[in-house]
Parts: C-alpha cells; structure tokens; sequence
C-alpha cells in the first residue's frame, strides 16, 4: 500500500516538474520573441484594408475569418475585385456577387474589377448592370469589366445595357473587354476619364461623326486591341476613322482592323502599332508633332499581297514618324519592308 503511494507520488512530482519545464520553456520564447500579443489583430483598420485590398474578395473576406477583429473589415475595403474563376459553377458565383453588394458598407471604391466567365445561357445581363450601377454610385475611379465565355468569345453584351444612368460617373479609368460600344458610349464621352482600354470590343457607329474620341476631352491614354468596326452604314465605309485627342499622350492600336485612320493628337509622346499587315490599317493623317517614341510591329502574311500596301502606306507612315525621338521595328516589320527592297529612312 506504501509502495502504491508512493508510485503515485513521483508521478505526480514528475508531472509538477514537467509542467514547470514547459513554463519556462514558455517565458524564455516570450523573453526571445518580445511578447505573444497578437499584434496583426491589432493593427488600424486603414492597415488592415490596405491589405486586403491586395486580394480579390472572396480571398478577403476568408482572411477575415482569422481574426474576429477583422470580421467586418472587408466590408470597408476600397478595392472590390469580383471573379468568376475560383467559383466550382457560374450561378455560385452570381449569388455571392449580389451578397457581397448588398452586405459591403456604403463606402468610395477607388477600384472595381469585374470577370465573369460562363455560357450565354448562365449569364444574367440584369446582374451585369448592378455591377456597374454599384460602381458609378459609390465613386469608383477605375472600373474594369471583363465578360465573356471562358474560351475567346463574347455574349454579346452591350453597353448601353450596362450603363444605365450616368449622370454620377467620376471615372477616371475604364478597361471593357467582349463589349459591344454602340452610340451611348460614343454620346456620353465620359468628361473626366484619362485612361481607356478596349479589348476585343465591336465598336458600333450609328451617327455620321467617325471621330468618336472629340468627345473624350480629358483622355491621355487609348488602348485598342482587337476592336473592329460593326454595322457601319455603306456611304460612311470608305470614310476615316479619326483618332482626336488633344490631351492624348499615349496611344496603342493592335490588330484593329479599321481601313482608314487619322490621328489628329498634337500631345502624343508615345505611339504603339501591331498587327498582320492584313489587319493593319491606312493612315490617311498622321498629325504627331510631339511624338517621343514609337512601335511598330507588323507581321506578314502569306495568303495575302502586301506588296502595294508596303510601298504606299507603311513607308509613308514611317515617314510621318521621322520627327520621333525614337522608333522601335519589330523584326517581322523589318522583313516585311525588306522583302520588298525598301529601305527605312
């Protein structure tokens, strides 16, 4: 009876001790380390949204979970990107989009990103229009609208659909990719936005005026990737298309497939080209007295005689780009202008 005792005496003695060894064990990492506070939790609320403003939102508002400090900071986050790639099915991601609207605090948003990839017959144009309506309501500067299928192609959507009202629009940029741009867009002209990016956009034109920038007055950057001409009368087919700007710094026009251009942008420093020399277009006037640099990149083709397109439109551009401090030639352009035994100025 002793001898049990005693057993249960050193275990409890060498439980004691063990304990003791791993409080110490404790106070020398806390004496090593500073302190055990959790000072992530503690961090102001500008800090904490600076941070999460660096993820999309459904990746925000899991991170917010971590910390029951941070339970409703997503909600004031000034960056909402929205995307439909980490959902398991398009109507998933519909629903969490109308729950993150309705729930996120009546705060400014200085960014707004929204992709959404699914089938025509997934895709509610209904729910493309509160997207946007949310973000010319709450002050968005940058909005960036990606629609589409998921493999190349557009649904259709149009832009009058979306932008319903604008009467409150402060954007200063604006990226559209698979859009159809119809009349409202050109009308409107956005009076305080300096940075447009189309991308893969038919641009449709359903006034006599094809100078549809002279509407833009404070624009200095113009991206064009992809964008064609849509249902343009017969009479108005052989008119150009004008590029005017007199704020314009910046242009990019890659395979944009318009057969007339002019560009009238006295402020432009920096001009970029890129096409096959079937999607290049003519340049009827180029009026650049500023231009810094410029990059042209065009590819031939094979099934197609360029040879005459050489000789009369891209050597003349070329020569209305001589006042450039610089001028870039894609290796492929230089065969082009080679192949033909004309030499670059």
């Amino acid at each position: 009876m002793n001898h049990n005792r005693t057993g249960w005496e050193l275990g409890k003695a060498w439980k004691r001790l063990h304990e003791e060894e791993e409080e110490e064990e404790e106070e020398e990492e806390e004496t090593s380390t500073g302190s055990t506070t959790d000072r992530i939790s503690n961090l102001p609320e500008p800090i904490i949204c600076h941070i999460l403003s660096f993820l999309d939102i459904q990746s925000a508002v899991q991170t917010c979970v971590l910390s029951r400090a941070w339970r409703s900071a997503w909600k004031h986050v000034p960056v909402l990107d929205l995307r439909s790639e980490s959902f398991r099915d398009y109507p998933s991601f519909q629903r969490f989009v109308d729950r993150i609207l309705s729930l996120r605090y009546p705060v400014s948003v200085q960014k707004m990103t929204y992709i959404a990839h699914g089938n025509r017959t997934e895709q509610d144009d209904s729910q493309f229009g509160r997207v946007v309506e949310y973000a010319l309501h709450h002050d968005t500067q940058h909005l960036a609208f990606y629609v589409g299928d998921g493999i190349g192609y557009g649904i259709g959507c149009r832009f009058s659909n979306l932008f319903g009202s604008m009467s409150n629009c402060n954007l200063r940029t604006l990226e559209l990719c698979w859009v159809t741009i119809d009349g409202r867009f050109w009308s409107f002209g956005f009076p305080r936005l300096n940075t447009l990016v189309l991308d893969w956009c038919p641009l449709s034109f359903e006034q006599e005026d094809l100078d549809p920038f002279s509407n833009f007055p404070c624009l200095q950057s113009l991206s064009l990737t992809s964008c064609h001409p849509k249902k343009v009368p017969r009479h108005m087919r052989e008119r150009s298309f004008k590029i005017s700007g007199l704020e314009l710094l910046s242009l990019r026009l890659e395979s944009t497939e318009f057969h007339k251009v002019e560009i009238v942008a006295p402020k432009l420093k920096s001009l970029y080209l890129r096409g096959g020399v079937e999607q290049c277009s003519v340049f009827s006037e180029l009026t650049l007295p500023s231009l810094v640099h410029a990059d042209v990149l065009v590819y031939p083709a094979s099934i197609f005689n360029h040879e005459r397109f050489v000789e009369r439109h891209l050597f003349s551009l070329f020569q209305a780009l001589g006042n450039a401090n610089s001028l870039t030639l894609g290796s492929n352009t230089i065969k082009v202008c080679f192949g033909f035994n004309i030499v670059a100025f």
